[in-house]
């Protein structure tokens, strides 16, 4: 790639073999969902350590189903960060649940366990916990620990996480329940897409009945017991995401050495994540992160100021009950990098000499647990 390239926000890595798998799918006549969704949660699920993935049409509407087969229902509380992508919070309040915010620790990106711990009330229904980019962490565990000591179920969202770690344990598996995404930012695509992980049989097959018109064998039986919809995953989505689970060490490891590329021209100045994997972002603080943008958009490197405190997200500004100030501190200084797995080692010390050349200082980050 020629210095003059535009680097895009998101770019993702996607070999011939992916569309040889695709077109093999097509050529055999099926689409699904079939043998091959099957397969793919099935490869899910021991990729997470658990013993159920239920593949569905986003990781947004995997949070969805997660709640439904949990049986929240309209009105019950449940607890989110403050800050952070709106599809989080989106998947619930679009299922007439009712969130409170918790604010974030500025160090992990995370929910604040202290905070959590005071915003629980009797109303409290739920939890979710988002990895923030990655971040499988203490405070993951401690939410974990919170949640079974008051009797609440966790949901994860793993969206930014398939193949973290932390401790011995993958990412989505330290809920109730946990939530992956496949979209096109993520370490694995298939465009859209999402699963559902448990290890509760139960759960699991609630979650499959809803997103299949509410019964598991109404096509054997002709019978409907109970009402769902259709929210199934498909055979050639499933094929391109087997094709990259095949290769998910490789695209791991890409991961990684574009990362260590960037963190070496910025001396240490990149937010990171426990566990010895890169983040899913590449992010760095500093005071004028607009003029950052700016400066580094000049340069055809598309940096952007990514999410805001949803507390300031006019749909959610009811919820602002709260300072959530280190979500608003993010808010206020963050800027994400280009961070797609397309991303090669001399992409990323490109971006890296251009961050320097802006002449805009950075904040270090607390080092992340």
């Amino acid at each position: 790639m020629m210095a003059t390239d535009f680097l895009p926000t998101v770019q993702p890595w996607l070999g011939p073999e992916c569309g040889e798998a695709v077109r093999a799918q097509v050529d055999s006549g099926f689409l699904g969902p079939g043998n091959a969704a099957r397969r793919f949660g099935e490869r899910l699920a021991a990729l997470a350590g658990v013993s159920h993935a239920v593949p569905t049409i986003s990781g947004t509407i995997a949070l969805t189903v997660a709640a439904k087969a949990l049986g929240l229902n309209p009105g019950d509380e449940i607890l989110v960060p403050a800050y952070g992508v709106v599809s989080t919070i989106n998947a619930f309040s679009s299922a007439g649940l009712s969130p409170r915010l918790v604010d974030i620790e500025f160090a992990t990106g995370c929910m604040d366990v202290a905070e959590l711990r005071q915003r629980v009330t009797p109303k409290t229904k739920a939890v979710c916990f988002v990895d923030f980019s990655g971040h499988t962490g203490d405070p993951l565990v401690e939410a974990a620990a919170l949640c079974r000591e008051r009797g609440l179920p966790l949901i994860e969202d793993a969206a930014c996480a398939l193949g973290q770690h932390f401790a011995g344990q993958q990412a989505g598996s330290f809920g109730t329940v946990g939530c992956l995404s496949f979209s096109v930012a993520k370490v694995m695509t298939t465009g859209q897409g999402g699963a559902l992980l448990t290890a509760d049989r139960g759960l699991a097959d609630r979650a499959a009945a809803w997103i299949d018109h509410g019964d598991l064998d109404w096509r054997a039986t002709n019978t409907h017991r109970h009402i769902g919809t259709n929210l199934r995953f498909n055979d050639v989505l499933a094929a391109l995401g087997l094709t990259q689970l095949d290769t998910i060490d490789a695209r791991l490891e890409r991961k990684r050495t574009a990362f260590a590329a960037l963190q070496e021209e910025l001396d240490g100045h990149l937010f990171t994540v426990p566990g010895g994997e890169a983040p899913l972002h590449n992010i760095v603080f500093c005071d004028q992160p607009e003029a950052m943008v700016r400066e580094l958009r000049a340069r055809n490197i598309g940096a952007v100021q990514q999410y805001r405190c949803l507390a300031n997200q006019p749909v959610y500004a009811h919820l602002g009950d709260h300072a959530f100030a280190a979500a608003r501190r993010w808010e206020r200084t963050s800027v994400y990098l280009p961070f797609g797995l397309g991303l090669t080692a001399d992409d990323a010390r490109r971006i890296g000499r251009a961050v320097r050349e802006t002449g805009l200082p950075l904040h270090r980050p607390r080092p992340s647990n």
